[in-house]
C-alpha cells in the first residue's frame, strides 16, 4: 500500500508511524519490564516489534530493528538470562540478535511468497 500522495514530507510521515508502531512496543516493553522490576526475557515482544517494522519496511530495517531490540533487551536487564551464564553478556546479546534477525528475514520472506 503507497502513500496517498508522494511529497516528501508526507512520505517521512507514512514510514514514521510503522516505525513508531514497532518502537511503542519496544518502550512498552521497557516500562513493563521497569514497573515489574523484573525484566522480560521472553523473545515474543521483541519479535513482535521486529515482525512489524520488517513487514512494512522490508529486510535491511528489520536487521536494523532487531538490533534496537536486542539492545532494548540489554537495557532491561535481560541478560544473563541464567546466573551461569553470568559474564557472557555480548554471547547472550548476539544470540539474541540471530534470532530477531531470524524473524525479520522470516518475515519478509513470508511477505514475498504471499505477493507471489
Amino acid at each position: 500500500m503507497k502513500p496517498p500522495h508522494e511529497g516528501v514530507e508526507n512520505r517521512l510521515l507514512w514510514i514514521s508511524r510503522h516505525l513508531l508502531a514497532g518502537s511503542v512496543v519496544l518502550l512498552l516493553v521497557i516500562f513493563v519490564s521497569w514497573l515489574v522490576n523484573t525484566p522480560i526475557r521472553s523473545i515474543f515482544p521483541y519479535a513482535f516489534a521486529v515482525g512489524l517494522v520488517t513487514w512494512r519496511h522490508g529486510m535491511t530495517a528489520g536487521f536494523l530493528f532487531a538490533g534496537l531490540a536486542t539492545l532494548a533487551a540489554l537495557a532491561t536487564g535481560a541478560f544473563p538470562s541464567r546466573e551461569e551464564l553470568s559474564g557472557q553478556e555480548v554471547g547472550e546479546g548476539l544470540y539474541t540478535y540471530l534470532k530477531l534477525s531470524a524473524v525479520a528475514a522470516g518475515v519478509a520472506l513470508g511477505k514475498r511468497v504471499r505477493r507471489s
